[in-house]
């Protein structure tokens, strides 16, 4: 088979496969395998209850601020997992400046490398993306300002 041939197959497969841009309450979360700043890998589990994902520098840098004051372990405490868009970033940004300034963080920090990855999920401007889970399960999804971060791990 000719490589554009196999391209074409590949490209209509991947228009075939539902954006997570639909995920409703009720939905399983996507089984999606993410690597941290470690390169370790992660899939979101069970015990899981709320994600963080944040699709620019600025709520990046906002979140940063926030999970920088907590104990080392506050994300696990609460079940709660932090992603981070980087799918826009030079490879060489990433690999030089960016991985090396994440590794000294002391919170996990899952990463999307992958702009198709980026793309399945619903993104406002500005705005932390929110998923409430139970048992893998979607609870509720909304968009937050960044800025109020904290009140995610002050609600019962």
């Amino acid at each position: 088979m000719s490589l554009f041939k196999s391209l074409a197959i590949a490209f209509c497969l991947l228009l075939s496969l539902p954006t997570f841009a639909e995920l409703k309450a009720g939905d399983q979360f996507p089984d999606i395998e993410f690597t941290d700043q470690f390169d370790k890998k992660h899939k979101i589990n069970n015990q899981d209850r709320l994600l963080l994902i944040s699709f620019d520098k600025k709520v990046s840098e906002q979140v940063h601020e926030f999970l920088s004051k907590q104990e080392k372990d506050f994300l696990s405490k609460h079940n709660a997992r932090y992603i981070a868009d980087i799918s826009g970033m030079p490879s060489l940004i990433t690999k030089m400046f960016a991985l090396p300034k994440m590794r000294d963080y002391a919170y996990t920090l899952l990463l999307i490398k992958d702009e198709a990855l980026a793309e399945k999920f619903s993104q406002s401007e500005d705005q932390l993306l929110i998923f409430r889970l139970e048992n893998n399960m979607i609870q509720d999804i909304e968009f937050i300002d960044p800025s109020k971060a904290a009140l995610l791990f002050s609600k019962p």
